[in-house]
């Protein structure tokens, strides 16, 4: 989203540039720079699958995507294992007050990990026969950092918390101050 936003921007410019002597016609000066702009921060930047294989018990690969279609996923190798994907938000609201607010269902446990760092951290815990599905959240000043892991049956719940407890740890220990 922020990289449509920054090639809007330099469109915006490249075009308030234009001279209306010769309609398309532009100089030097006015032109789109030839090397692209930096590409938005990732949360992927900041992964390591190898603790988090470890701590699931199978192995995952890390997919950030490409610039112009970022993500960031820790994909299972083998079919029908854990996902988890990450996302994010900036934000002025705290983490309590936003957790306060979810509608949880009847069963779902909310856990307070510790993780260094952080302003404040939840595991939101939910097992049935048929899925474990662990949503972790990270508070970072004004960056809660989010990772939605699922496994479905035959799964295991206390290998998933584990490594969403990873994924949250690594993310605040890398989150950035400021967008």
């Amino acid at each position: 989203m922020r990289a449509a936003a920054v090639l809007a921007l330099l469109a915006a410019a490249a075009l308030a540039g234009c001279s209306d002597d010769e309609p398309g016609a532009t100089t030097p000066e006015h032109t789109l720079p030839s090397t692209p702009a930096e590409p938005a921060w990732n949360p992927c930047d900041a992964l390591d699958p190898a603790p988090v294989s470890r701590a699931l018990g199978a192995e995952v690969t890390l997919e950030a995507g490409t610039p112009e279609a970022p993500r960031c996923s820790l994909l299972p190798v083998e079919p029908g294992g854990p996902t988890l994907n990450v996302t994010y938000a900036w934000t002025q609201v705290g983490l309590a007050e936003t957790i306060d607010q979810l509608q949880l269902p009847e069963g779902v446990d909310v856990r307070t990990p510790e993780v260094a760092g952080a302003d404040d951290a939840r595991l939101v815990v939910n097992v049935r026969d048929d899925a474990a599905a662990v949503t972790g959240f990270v508070d970072d000043g004004d960056l809660v950092q989010t990772v939605n892991a699922l496994d479905l049956a035959p799964h295991d719940a206390a290998t998933l918390v584990a490594a969403t407890t990873e994924v949250v740890r690594q993310l605040s220990a890398a989150a950035p101050e400021e967008p």
